[in-house]
């Protein structure tokens, strides 16, 4: 330090904190950093100056000096609700949410009537899927400044979020008939307006809102990443991949674009540019953990596990108390035949979270295939205990039954009477099945758009329609709903009245769909085996055939039950088998273990599947 600064008053260094800050007002960059410079020299511990020179650093990009910078003046003066914010906001941008979260409410309990906190902190939680605590922010946000428009924008986006698109259409079209002078939050709201519209299927109309916000604020990433969602429901594949690469382009660290360009691509089948995007970003962010836990979740859902396993420990290594990074590398070590590594990991997990269903029964699962199946029983029945219907729950318990060799095991899986098998008569104004069958499959050709199957899919060598096909208004495969409603409601008159069975305790007249979709499977083609985690009662129903399946000797393409998607040292794990035929529905409860055995034909094997779920 110079003799001439070190002589600096102090009431010249808060006039240069001054007007360093006006320089920063009107965005002069250059002569604020001097004046700073010029202060911190004087008096390195000078808060005002460090958090001004830590907003620069933000500026110019230099994110670990200006975070250093932010929690120097923190320290020496905790009491800075805009520090506290400032924090957070780069927090988030470095992807580190759980902490960003952390500042938000720090400057909230400084200074609760800070609009713009709950509104940050909002935009945080809603990014971590904490859409019911973001709303809360959101609505603290508008209570302290009633016409905050970007609190309006994001509520809007949070219930969307929630489901309720409706409402979120309501809040938008109030806001935008008020009149907005301001191009880009005009840009915000009709973007918001959009996702609405597109949550209601209305995906041409919200395309038009998207090409409108995005004139009006061409470097909007979330335009181009919601942009591409509605350019893949109109089955415009290319475009909305090029959407999505501006996405990731204008923020390399928007993990939901990263996500949905690379499924895209991969059901394109572009292999050569899947998972790029996250070692572009990588090269930009290199200790941004979150970048090689998404990659490693694809890798896993490829059944890439040695190339998961490294990153998922790479990305530990950036986020050593990362929950999902730990969980993911414990479920690799399973498949890669590791149990007890992988047990060991589950073990810490759920006792940090004990709450968690999915933890213990990952953790039933390791132990089970470590050879420890009283332990594994008794996790699986923590996870019971913690969610009784969780289907995949179910499917573990029955699974160390079975392997302990327990009655209760056969009673839950019983093939013969709970896989039952209906021939559906034709829809009126068909002659025949085979006539019904071949125009619905003719219209599902419309829907099988993709090149291969979604990544995330039990599919293999395929493709799976988008969306749920019933409700839709799509008239053969209502036709069809009509008599499989038919079906369901003899499965279930047929169940006894059982408060200890997990399938007829839920009995109930009544019931809806939760999901439905159609499969399409061609040369080689197969589920693996797997449960249904959203369903009651689960399906099959079979369209068009392969003449595989008819072909004497051979249960190629057949739909069988009993086998898990581990091993588990069950000999003949396979009970039962079903041929499949043109008109014939499948029923069976949906945490029973399910796949299809692979065929061999030019022909393509089509069908549609749905979860029926009680009401009442």
């Amino acid at each position: 330090m110079s003799d001439a600064l070190a002589a600096v008053p102090a009431p010249e260094i808060e006039a240069r904190v001054r007007l360093a800050q006006a320089h920063l007002d009107r965005k002069e960059l250059h002569l604020a950093e001097q004046l700073l410079f010029e202060a911190l020299s004087a008096e390195p511990n000078h808060a005002a100056a460090l958090h001004l020179m830590g907003f620069v650093r933000r500026q110019q990009g230099v994110l670990a000096e200006a975070e250093a910078l932010y929690r120097r003046s923190l320290e020496i003066d905790p009491d800075q609700p805009q520090v506290h914010h400032n924090l957070g906001s780069l927090l988030k941008a470095l992807a580190r949410l759980d902490e960003a979260i952390a500042a938000y409410r720090e400057a909230i309990r400084r200074k609760p009537n800070y609009a713009e906190a709950h509104l940050d902190l909002a935009l945080v939680l809603s990014e971590r899927g904490e859409n019911e605590e973001a709303e809360k922010s959101c609505r603290a946000a508008l209570r302290i400044q009633p016409n905050y428009l970007l609190a309006k924008q994001t509520l809007a986006a949070v219930l969307c979020a929630l489901g309720r698109s409706r409402e979120a259409e309501r809040l938008v079209r109030q806001a935008l008939a008020l009149g907005i002078r301001n191009p880009r939050q005009a840009a915000a709201l009709e973007h918001n307006l959009a996702i609405a519209l597109d949550q209601q299927g209305r995906h041409a109309e919200a395309l038009a809102l998207y090409d409108g916000a995005k004139a009006k604020a061409p470097d909007m990433s979330s335009v181009d990443y919601n942009r591409g969602n509605a350019l893949q429901h109109l089955g415009r594949f290319e475009e909305a991949v090029e959407s999505y690469r501006r996405a990731v382009a204008r923020y390399p660290l928007d993990m939901s674009a990263h996500q949905e360009l690379n499924e895209l691509l991969y059901r394109l089948g572009d292999d050569e540019e899947f998972l790029r995007s996250y070692d572009q970003a990588a090269l930009l962010y290199p200790d941004v953990g979150e970048i090689y836990l998404e990659k490693a979740k694809l890798l896993y859902l490829r059944g890439d596990y040695g190339a998961a396993r490294e990153l998922f420990e790479r990305a530990r290594a950036f986020l050593p108390d990362s929950i999902a990074a730990q969980h993911g590398l414990a479920v690799v070590l399973t498949h890669l035949n590791e149990p007890e590594a992988a047990a060991t990991l589950l073990e810490s997990l759920v006792r940090a979270v004990p709450g968690n269903t999915q933890f213990w029964r990952n953790y039933a699962q390791a132990l089970l295939a470590a050879g420890d199946p009283r332990a594994a029983l008794a996790a699986a029945e923590q996870a019971l205990a913690l969610e009784p219907d969780s289907q995949i729950a179910l499917a573990v318990w029955g699974l160390v039954l079975r392997v302990l060799g327990d009655a209760r095991e056969e009673r839950m899986n019983d093939v013969e009477n709970l896989v039952r098998v209906y021939e559906i008569p034709p829809p009126g104004g068909y002659s025949s099945m085979d006539d019904f069958n071949h125009e619905l499959n003719e219209f599902l050709d419309g829907l099988h758009r993709d090149r291969r199957e979604a990544i995330d899919q039990t599919l293999r060598m395929g493709t799976q329609t988008p969306d749920n096909l019933f409700g839709k208004g799509h008239g053969p495969v209502e036709l069809l709903r009509a008599r499989i409603d038919d079906a369901i409601a003899d499965y279930i008159t047929r169940m006894p009245d059982d408060a200890g069975h997990p399938l007829f305790r839920r009995r109930a007249h009544n019931f809806e769909y939760s999901a439905s979709w159609s499969s399409r499977l061609h040369d080689c083609g197969y589920h693996t085996n797997h449960v249904h985690p959203k369903g009651w009662i689960s399906s099959a129903y079979y369209i068009a055939l392969p003449d595989a399946v008819g072909k004497p000797g051979s249960n190629e393409g057949w739909i069988k039950f009993g086998e898990p998607n581990l091993p588990c040292g069950i000999r003949d794990a396979v009970r039962r088998a079903v041929q499949p035929r043109a008109g014939r529905l499948v029923l069976f409860p949906s945490y029973m273990w399910h796949g299809t055995i692979p065929f061999h034909s030019a022909q393509s094997r089509t069908t549609i599947a749905f979860d029926a779920v009680p009401i009442g």
